[in-house]
């Protein structure tokens, strides 16, 4: 099983098992489209030395379900294709290299500074969960790695069933972890390898459609 198939089993197994005692307007469905903002990372090949992503659009859709007046979890999905350039060792314009398929899956805890029924709801969340890296091109295979997210926006409450939805959002998504040598403890002793962990960071602006129910 996946990581994508295991996120989505883990979250509809949790929203069956709230709905038994789910009362009206304790689900939230968002449709959500905006701007992606993309990082690069720095390379170790006898060509290249670092590879940048565009910064592109981004769309998607969360589902969310409401503990109590000021707690939620939801479920979110993202996608982005973004174009990548790779910048030449020694010098020269960059050159495109792919197209890149983002699909972001991460579960998020909520918390809300006003109760359910005010018609003005910030927010700010934290989640977990994972990036697939689909690289559009022949013999470069795709990669799935864990993340994660933190964020804010509001929500507004236009009527008992439908609402508005902005937030920004920062996500960094674990791509590997390089040798970077060994440190030695001057007072204890011992030594320990030490390695770099290497992100490609995003963060995106949304805004989105909310229907409550």
């Amino acid at each position: 099983m996946n990581v994508k198939t295991t996120l989505l089993l883990g979250f509809a197994s949790l929203l069956l098992f709230t709905s038994a005692s789910a009362f009206a307007q304790n689900f939230e469905i968002t449709g959500h489209v905006g701007a992606q903002l993309n990082g690069g990372l720095d390379l170790s090949t006898t060509q290249f030395e670092r590879i940048e992503v565009g910064n592109s659009t981004n769309y998607g859709v969360s589902l969310g379900y409401l503990l109590g007046d000021y707690y939620g979890l939801e479920f979110e999905w993202n996608h982005t294709q973004a174009d990548t350039k790779a910048e030449p060792l020694f010098g020269g314009p960059d050159i495109d290299i792919f197209s890149l398929n983002h699909n972001q899956y991460m579960g998020n805890f909520l918390f809300h500074l006003t109760d359910r029924e005010a018609k003005l709801r910030p927010f700010a969340f934290v989640g977990l969960g994972a990036s697939d890296l689909s690289p559009d091109r022949d013999n470069v295979d795709g990669t799935t790695q864990f993340a994660f997210a933190l964020g804010g926006g509001a929500k507004y409450n236009v009527s008992k069933h439908f609402g508005l939805r902005g937030q920004l959002k920062w996500s960094p998504t674990y791509i590997a972890t390089t040798d970077e040598g060994y440190w030695c403890d001057p007072f204890w002793g011992g030594c320990w390898s030490v390695g770099e962990n290497h992100y490609l960071h995003e963060m995106d602006v949304t805004v989105g459609v909310t229907l409550r129910f």
